[in-house]
């Protein structure tokens, strides 16, 4: 709402389809680099991969450190603790 005032442009956050549809990057495969959730280090920032040690936290990181999918967008799993 901020954003859309402040420019007079219509912005909002996508729905859950939508999400979906951008993240799937029109593959059927579960994840769009396929079935295997083993590659999903290549992809996101999750729990097993973003805190410095398995004692600390999970660490918000940089966008776009990770490999984009086949659609060019980054980001699109993972990277949800803040």
């Amino acid at each position: 709402r901020w954003l859309s005032q402040k420019t007079g442009k219509l912005y909002r956050l996508p729905t859950e389809a939508e999400w979906e549809w951008a993240c799937r990057a029109g593959t059927k495969t579960a994840y769009f680099f396929g079935d295997d959730p083993k590659q999903l280090g290549d992809y996101a920032w999750y729990v097993k991969n973003a805190a410095p040690s398995a004692d600390e936290e999970p660490q918000t990181h940089k966008v776009a450190t990770r490999k984009a999918n086949p659609w060019g967008l980054h980001d699109m799993y993972g990277n949800v603790f803040e």
